[in-house]
């Protein structure tokens, strides 16, 4: 029985991995299927193949319907990812602005924000890759960023509008922040995927009986069928896995507000 940490094992691999793997593994069920379907139905192949024909738009329809949905699903928390990272990015050059209001420490501010951004692109992308995500919520450095803003945002020399505008913009930096270790801790379900994966091997076998009375060219339909359900359940293993595998997403953004804040980009 496949748990979780399977399918986030199997995330975490490359496409290159991925699409052969998945290439051999249907193709072998599909060989399988038609030496023992073939030795099975012996003189019944004929019946065998009247019933399947009929199945085999039902069978495409399920398998398609159900492989678009799940693909859409995936591809979106990608995108939800990407989205999130610049939200962290954008709300940190709030931050960083909002510290050089008239009485905020700035230094101390923008050298603690500058260190959770190392961090969290670095050592806390680490921790989502490996499924440790809560350690990026509890971090030394965002612990350093809140005592840095809230002592100057609660300190009488800074406006009450300076002292907003800095909690709302830390406030945003958290929010974010933990919208980021909700979509990394996120998995593609198992029982989807399976689901899935039994629609495409149902498919298969079909296609199998559909040809065993013409194994020469009607070949060509289980071969295509075998590559169309390999490449797609390919697909979804590395669209499932915005911090892992192929399509990781990227911490760049945060890498790039750091860089602006060390060369001097947000001054009074």
């Amino acid at each position: 029985m496949w748990h979780a940490r399977d399918v986030r094992n199997l995330t975490s691999l490359e496409w290159w991995i991925l699409f052969p793997l998945s290439l051999l593994i249907v193709g072998s069920i599909a060989a399988i299927a038609h030496g023992i379907i073939r030795r099975f139905l012996g003189a019944h192949t004929e019946r065998s193949v009247i019933h399947a024909g009929p199945l085999m738009p039902t069978l495409g329809a399920l398998f398609a319907f159900l492989s678009a949905f799940v693909i859409a699903t995936e591809w979106t928390a990608q995108s939800t990812s990407e989205a999130t990272v610049a939200s962290i990015a954008s709300a940190s050059s709030q931050l960083a602005w909002a510290s050089t209001a008239p009485g905020v420490d700035t230094i101390a501010i923008q050298a603690s924000l500058m260190v959770d951004l190392e961090e969290t692109a670095t050592t806390g992308w680490e921790r989502l890759q490996n499924g440790d995500e809560t350690s990026l919520l509890d971090s030394d450095a965002s612990r350093d960023l809140q005592r840095a803003v809230r002592a100057s945002a609660y300190s009488p020399a800074v406006s009450p509008v300076a002292s907003a505008e800095l909690l709302s913009a830390l406030d945003d930096v958290s929010e974010a922040r933990r919208d980021l270790v909700n979509e990394a801790g996120g998995t593609l379900p198992t029982l989807l995927f399976g689901v899935l994966a039994l629609s495409g091997l149902a498919l298969t076998v079909n296609s199998v009986i559909l040809v065993l009375q013409n194994p020469g060219r009607s070949s060509v339909v289980v071969l295509s069928i075998v590559v169309i359900v390999a490449l797609d359940l390919a697909l979804l293993l590395v669209l499932a896995a915005p911090f892992r595998g192929t399509l990781e997403t990227s911490p760049a953004p945060l890498t790039a507000v750091r860089t602006e804040i060390a060369s001097g980009f947000f001054t009074r």
